[in-house]
């Protein structure tokens, strides 16, 4: 029987981020993961910003998640020697001379400071409408997710530490000292499963809902835009003329099949904001993993201290997976409070008898 420190079920977002942390810290993990070509990570722009845009507010923690951000990146660059990361300028579209002025007022509060450029900036694009020009955002970047996802995955394969396959929870046995599936054993088990966690028999009566989300990747042709503008919808940039445009969020719908409605609905915005016609190239689908209260779920059953769940990172989860990640390892390896704002145990009285 192989033996490791932790078998991580699940390879998207937070269970890269998570395993990758583990390895650096000198533990031993075994990934098990149903390899899927389209799952919310993988098609997910990969975009982060530290500021909520639609009231000009900073993210949950921002100040303590952008240092975990950054050295994530860097050791993952310098463990793979690719890059994965590209610095990026962020406008936000105003629609109002109030929107400058409320844009202009936060502007100098203290902690926002450091993420707002205070001078408006005119459109420079005859292409692009947004007659009231734009707020341009600092400190904000993109990764190449499904790339992160596909060299940690390789890197697993060669090491002989990933299974290629649905998790069968049956067949997972919880002793005192250690969980055994199958032919591999662990100190503990981590579920980052995504929006399967509804499915989950230790973690299904925490309120995770799956949240469809749709892209679509067009050409615009000549537009000749580098920054990644936010109105109502996104547009980022990817080289020769293609932009993905998102996101739809659809409460409804629980499957991962693109729909004619959401393009419909993508491109009427995009409209809106460019007036060149789009050639639309691809159309992507997925489900992201949201909470009611839109915090994180982190933490150990409360039956099982060695089955742990590590979920709900939500739409900034590229922000924020490093900097939980690493609380979660103290939890785990040294019994460190977690935040009790994304500790599982909040929902402790939801759980069946």
């Amino acid at each position: 029987m192989k033996k490791f420190d932790y078998i991580i079920v699940g390879q998207g977002l937070a269970g890269t981020v998570l395993a990758f942390q583990l390895k650096r810290k000198g533990k031993s993990v075994f990934v098990i993961d149903k390899h899927r070509e389209s799952t919310s990570s993988k098609i997910a722009p990969g975009a982060y910003n530290p500021m909520v845009l639609k009231r000009f507010t900073p993210c949950w923690k921002v100040e303590e998640q952008l240092e975990p951000l950054y050295d994530f990146i860097k050791n993952f660059e310098e463990t793979f020697n690719e890059s994965v990361h590209t610095p990026l300028k962020l406008w936000r579209k105003f629609y109002s001379v109030q929107e400058q002025n409320l844009w202009l007022e936060k502007s100098e509060n203290d902690r926002l400071t450091p993420f707002m450029n205070p001078s408006f900036i005119a459109n420079p694009y005859k292409d692009i409408i947004a007659d009231f020009g734009f707020g341009e955002v600092i400190n904000s970047g993109r990764v190449q997710l499904s790339k992160v996802i596909s060299l940690f995955k390789e890197q697993l394969e060669n090491e002989a530490c990933f299974l290629n396959e649905v998790f069968d929870y049956n067949a997972l046995e919880i002793r005192s000292t250690a969980v055994v599936y199958k032919s591999v054993s662990a100190d503990k088990i981590v579920f980052c499963e995504g929006h399967r966690l509804t499915d989950n028999p230790f973690f299904n009566y925490l309120p995770l809902m799956r949240t469809k989300g749709e892209l679509i990747t067009v050409k615009l042709k000549g537009l000749q835009v580098r920054e990644l503008i936010k109105s109502n919808i996104s547009i980022l940039p990817l080289g020769d003329d293609l932009y993905k445009v998102g996101a739809t969020f659809n409460w409804d719908d629980k499957d991962e099949v693109c729909t004619v409605q959401a393009k419909e609905e993508l491109l009427d915005k995009l409209k809106e904001l460019v007036s060149v016609s789009p050639e639309v190239v691809k159309q992507e689908a997925g489900l992201r993993p949201t909470v009611k209260d839109r915090r994180a779920l982190l933490g150990a059953h409360p039956k099982y201290d060695n089955i742990i769940v590590f979920n709900g990172l939500g739409t900034r989860g590229l922000l924020i997976s490093p900097y939980l990640s690493l609380q979660l390892i103290d939890f785990m390896e040294q019994g460190i409070s977690l935040d009790p704002e994304v500790d599982i145990k909040r929902y402790e009285n939801e759980m069946p008898c």
